[in-house]
């Protein structure tokens, strides 16, 4: 993520519209930053909104200023899919992470006790996956509002 690294360096110091001055929403940012690379939950899995290192709504206000004021392309195509991913984090999940851990599974085993792992582990999600998909709408509409393509190119 070394786009993330030039977040850090560029010598800009306007104020945002949410009281964020973007030293410390480039502060936020990177905490944010450091967080996905170490505690990010695998697609498809949930985590618990607490585990963040802020709160999402203060995430989320931080990455809104670094997008406005940095106007960056291709500083703002990564900071858009943090801000998808923050999707991944709800109240009330708990203190595990739900959904399928395919880390975790024994490929070696029989293929039936497999499938039942899998479907046990992803029973959780029939109530989180609406919620995510909801929320990944909004995030979406957000990002549109500040002016930001929202086509998901990966590359």
């Amino acid at each position: 993520m070394g786009v993330f690294n030039r977040l850090l360096r560029r010598d800009v110091t306007r104020a945002s519209a949410t009281g964020l001055d973007i030293e410390t929403a480039r502060g936020i940012v990177q905490d944010y930053k450091v967080f996905l690379e170490t505690s990010a939950p695998m697609p498809g899995r949930v985590a618990d909104v607490s585990e963040l290192p802020h709160s999402k709504d203060l995430i989320k206000d931080a990455i809104s200023v670094c997008i406005t004021v940095l106007g960056d392309p291709q500083l703002t195509k990564h900071l858009k899919y943090g801000y998808l991913m923050l999707s991944a984090w709800q109240n009330g999940v708990g203190a595990n992470t739900l959904g399928p851990d395919f880390s975790q599974l024994d490929l070696d085993i029989d293929p039936l006790e497999l499938a039942q792992q899998i479907q046990e582990q992803s029973a959780p999600m029939e109530k989180w996956s609406p919620v995510i998909r909801a929320e990944q709408a909004k995030l979406t509409s957000e990002l549109r509002a500040m002016g930001v393509n929202t086509q998901l190119a990966f590359g």
